[in-house]
């Protein structure tokens, strides 16, 4: 359906994936998304119990994963489940990741304030992620597509005079179901016949 309507993706990554799967990796490169980095696996969540120095090598481990398999380091980062410790976006940023997905508290990308670097916050739209809407609220796929384009007409009303964002975090297995995915070219129809996006990779 992204390929029908001209969208690229940003594939979340993480190490088990990138080392195990690597015509998953294949068909993303192909369609030319972008790869960022997801953390080890999914049964592993950075979070404040972790040393500075597991948490670094947490990290390094996920990118070295991902760049091994597609020859690119990843300039962004969303953690599993989105945890994060006291630390995280200071140590991604040290190790040149750009722009991190675990802050769902805006509409607008904002710059973080980090010692090295440079990190921008790239806000995921919590209330429509798949893993919260259809498994953890039981909210029915009709609601969700009217969740989703309901949330666009109203950024497009808000971001007249300044421009809003909306990151739409999905899943394969959920939203990829037979009985799910025709709302999901819906939504996105809505929103790619608006012309009045830029449908960007991270």
């Amino acid at each position: 359906i992204l390929d029908e309507l001209g969208i690229r993706g940003t594939a979340a990554v993480d190490a088990g994936i990138a080392t195990n799967y690597p015509f998953i990796i294949g068909q993303c490169q192909t369609r030319q998304w972008e790869i960022m980095g997801h953390g080890i696996s999914l049964s592993q969540m950075i979070t404040d119990r972790m040393n500075e120095s597991e948490e670094r090598e947490y990290i390094r481990r996920s990118l070295d994963a991902v760049r091994l398999a597609t020859g690119r380091t990843p300039t962004g980062w969303v953690g599993m489940d989105y945890g994060e410790s006291t630390r995280t976006v200071r140590l991604l940023a040290e190790m040149g990741v750009k722009y991190v997905c675990d802050w769902p508290n805006d509409e607008q990308p904002y710059l973080m304030k980090v010692p090295v670097g440079q990190m921008v916050s790239l806000p995921v739209m919590l209330e429509l992620d798949d893993v919260f809407t259809h498994r953890m609220r039981g909210v029915s796929i009709i609601r969700w597509a009217r969740m989703v384009t309901e949330t666009f007409d109203r950024l497009c009303y808000d971001g007249v005079s300044n421009g809003r964002l909306l990151v739409l975090n999905i899943h394969p297995y959920l939203i990829g179901q037979p009985f799910r995915i025709k709302y999901l070219r819906t939504a996105l129809q809505h929103i790619m016949n608006s012309g009045l996006v830029w449908a960007a990779t991270g």
